[in-house]
């Protein structure tokens, strides 16, 4: 029988052998170690015990955050504060100037030409009423 050869079998459990030697050292030296470390660190966190190190890191990376949050959004709010009331003299400023420079002469223009269509319309109406 070709299965049970000595020369093909002994290769075989050989070969076998080495691998799980291999496999085995590997386990034994890298694996169970973190695992184990795992297990411990959740036993701990399960158990209640102290506050380690990441939850206190946590919540200083939290306090943090909201400290920054915080600070960015009243510097914004004053910010924006400070634009409006600038925004609101500039426009004032503006306005006036506007009219005192710009609007006289249109503005003047406008009141003379109002009055001459209201003097041709009272003069139209008693030249009517005469007739």
């Amino acid at each position: 029988m070709p299965q049970l050869d000595i020369y093909v079998a002994f290769s075989q459990v050989f070969w076998l052998t080495i691998f799980f030697i291999v496999f085995y050292l590997l386990i034994v030296r890298d694996i169970l170690p973190q695992i184990a470390t795992s297990l411990k660190y959740r036993k701990k966190k399960v158990d209640g015990g102290a506050i380690t190190s990441v939850d206190q890191e946590g919540d200083k990376v939290n306090n943090q955050t909201a400290e920054t949050l915080e600070s960015s959004l009243k510097n914004s709010k004053d910010l924006l504060n400070k634009i409006n009331s600038e925004s609101s003299v500039w426009l004032d400023t503006t306005l006036k100037s506007m009219n005192k420079n710009t609007f006289v002469g249109a503005n003047e223009l406008y009141i003379k030409t109002l009055g001459e269509l209201k003097g041709r319309s009272s003069l139209i109406q008693e030249v009517i009423k005469k007739n």
